[in-house]
């Protein structure tokens, strides 16, 4: 085995290495180098021995005082650029220990030209990143200062403004073409200086035979000069008119077709523009387009609007004069005519059509104020149950509900509402449910409370909802398709008033069918009012005469009190404390309305209304349920037994005597 010296282990090790060894002598000339240090400098050891180290070094001044520094602390480390023969760039750092051996200096160099390429790539991918994040924060700027406001005027001169403090710009004036596109004129300015806002205000920009104009206009996209002066594009009027010596014009565009633009200027400095700059402008530019785009549709759509409204308001007025004149006439008539029965029908027939007609002109008036936002609300706390028991009471009286199965079951729940819309409201449902439901179909009315919400249910078992129409069935004017005679009426806007007087109190009204034949479900949901006392309401009531009326309460105290209340207001009343009693009494002396608790002792309350149906004097009878029990599957049962109306307790009076009305 050959065996190495110390030395030749060192020099091994030195020839081996990755990074590059270099020895140079006082004067800095190469003494040595190892293998690695001739490829980073691209010479042999031959060829750099005699060479001078500075060789490879950018010209400076302070080379001098750095080799001063470096022998006197007897150790450097750094970086710094080492130009090879060829021309190229090593950034390269080092470690250096001055007279290693006497005479001698050693310095260790590696190469670092990955790291350094990895460092920009790292610092270009932050800066694009900062710029992305400007980017995005300006133009959210520009929406926040734009989404306040639907004047064109406005809009152009908030968007002057931030395209003047993003770019830096001395004045930046916003311009509009005119209907032929054959000029710029100005609508708004930024920092106009005072001297030029009468040459600004009166001076229009053309757009054709202005080249620079002319090339934006064309390719929907900004074009600038750094040097007005030399550039021929430049209308040398309107730079003698606005001296000065950089400028930059975008296009606005509404559906990528230029509708103006703004000009940005620099009067003194000579301004060059990056891509990044321009791509940003252009994007504000863009959300100008857009916000003048929404401004003009909503100018439109709202002065469409007022037409509207304006020829429903004239037409409803219009219309009311007639139909005051007619209504007096039959009135007239009335007392005037014999008792020939077939005159009294048909002033019975202009009666009702009078009246049918002045519900839809006060619909059309509605609708026309609603729109227009010109409904005052008169608020006080109301009964809802007690609002819809009066509209069920004046379907009831007027009977258009004949040829139905309408039933009513409520839970007292107070709102805070103008009781005569609120009635309004309901018997625009009610109307509805009437209209589109078949004669032996069924109709019924919920009022409960769920948490913090008053609601109110119309369902019927009608000719349902088509999936289609479902989500525009509270559109002005909308309606489905109606066989050829129309026999269902109507224009159209009663759902839609509805939903507008509901949303005005502050709730929702929503609709639901599973489909053609399956019926339709309409929910109105009002915020409850919290500790108050109901005012007197406004709702339609029935006829008031003295009523027939069965008690059947096992409780004593409420049954006597309730016999009592009838009483008093004019009704004839008898009381029984079971079941099995309160249907010997209906069958001794049939009653008009029966009152019926549903936890009886025996019998119940269910049974009671089987029992009473299913004879002949309950066909007409009017049963009422009075009871403690008011969730869902209560309110069913009842309805299956026969009950026209269920009542939780406590149940006001005129809520009770809107109903005993109907009966």
């Amino acid at each position: 085995m050959i065996s190495l010296s110390i030395e030749q282990h060192s020099e091994a090790l030195v020839a081996a290495a990755h990074d590059a060894v270099l020895v140079v002598d006082d004067a800095r000339t190469f003494v040595d180098a190892n293998p690695a240090a001739c490829r980073l400098l691209g010479l042999s050891v031959a060829e750099l021995r005699g060479r001078r180290f500075d060789e490879f070094l950018a010209p400076t001044r302070e080379l001098e005082t750095a080799w001063e520094t470096f022998l006197r602390r007897g150790e450097y480390r750094g970086e710094l650029q080492v130009i090879r023969p060829d021309g190229e760039i090593r950034h390269v750092e080092y470690s250096a220990t001055a007279r290693f051996m006497a005479g001698r200096h050693l310095a260790i160099l590696r190469d670092i030209a990955d790291r350094k390429r990895a460092e920009a790539e790292r610092s270009e991918l932050r800066r694009r990143e900062q710029l992305r994040l400007r980017e995005t924060e300006t133009l959210l700027a520009v929406s926040r200062a734009l989404s306040s406001t639907l004047d064109p005027i406005e809009t152009m001169r908030r968007v002057a403004r931030e395209v003047a403090l993003t770019l830096g710009a001395d004045m930046v004036g916003a311009y509009l073409a005119d209907a032929a596109r054959t000029k710029l004129s100005p609508v708004a300015g930024y920092h106009v200086p005072p001297e030029m806002i009468d040459a600004f205000r009166r001076i229009p920009i053309p757009i054709r035979n202005h080249p620079a104009i002319e090339e934006a206009w064309t390719h929907r996209r900004a074009v600038w000069t750094d040097d007005m002066a030399r550039d021929p594009r430049v209308d040398a009027e309107i730079l003698r008119q606005f001296p000065h010596q950089s400028d930059l014009f975008v296009p606005i565009r509404i559906k990528d077709r230029p509708v103006g633009g703004f000009f940005v200027i620099w009067w003194t400095a000579r301004r060059t523009f990056t891509e990044w700059e321009v791509r940003l402008l252009q994007g504000i530019s863009d959300l100008a387009g857009i916000f003048l785009e929404n401004a003009q549709l909503y100018r439109q759509s709202t002065e469409d609007s007022r037409a509207k409204d304006e020829f429903l308001a004239t037409v409803s007025h219009e219309l009311r004069n007639p139909l005051g004149a007619i209504a007096n006439a039959v009135a007239a008539l009335d007392r005037r005519a014999g008792g020939e029965a077939a005159a009294t029908r048909l002033r019975q027939i202009i009666h009702r059509q009078s009246r049918h007609l002045t519900r839809l002109v006060d619909d059309l008036l509605d609708v026309a104020r609603a729109t227009a936002g010109k409904i005052a609300l008169h608020i006080q706390p109301v009964d809802l149950s007690e609002v819809a028991a009066g509209c069920v009471a004046s379907l009831r009286a007027g009977g258009r509900a004949e040829p139905l199965k309408l039933s009513f079951r409520a839970q007292s729940v107070m709102v805070n509402a103008d009781a005569t819309r609120l009635a309004q409201i309901i018997t625009n449902m009610l109307d509805n449910a009437v209209k589109f439901t078949p004669p032996g179909g069924a109709i019924d009315v919920d009022v409960v409370r769920e948490g913090q919400k008053a609601v109110l249910r119309v369902r019927d078992t009608g000719v349902g909802i088509d999936p289609e129409m479902l989500p525009r069935i509270f559109d002005l004017f909308a309606q489905a398709e109606q066989p050829m005679d129309r026999s269902v009426g109507g224009l159209g806007i009663g759902l839609t008033l509805s939903r507008r007087l509901v949303e005005m109190h502050e709730g929702t009204l929503t609709a639901a069918s599973a489909g053609p034949g399956q019926g339709a479900e309409f929910t109105v949901r009002l915020p409850v009012a919290m500790s108050v006392t109901p005012a007197p309401i406004s709702a339609p009531r029935g006829s008031e005469r003295s009523r027939s009326i069965l008690i059947v309460e096992d409780n004593d105290d409420a049954r006597e009190s309730l016999r009592l209340l009838l009483e008093g207001l004019g009704h004839r009343v008898v009381a029984a404390g079971d079941g099995a009693e309160g249907v010997a009494l209906a069958q001794a002396h049939p009653p008009e309305v029966a009152l019926i608790d549903l936890g009886l002792p025996g019998l119940d309350g269910y049974e009671v209304a089987r029992a009473l149906r299913a004879s002949p004097i309950g066909k007409t009878m009017t049963l009422i349920a009075v009871t403690g029990y008011g969730q869902a599957e209560d309110r069913q049962r009842s309805k299956e037994a026969g009950f026209d109306a269920h009542l939780v307790k406590p149940v006001s009076q005129a809520l009770l005597s809107s109903l005993i009305a109907a009966g």
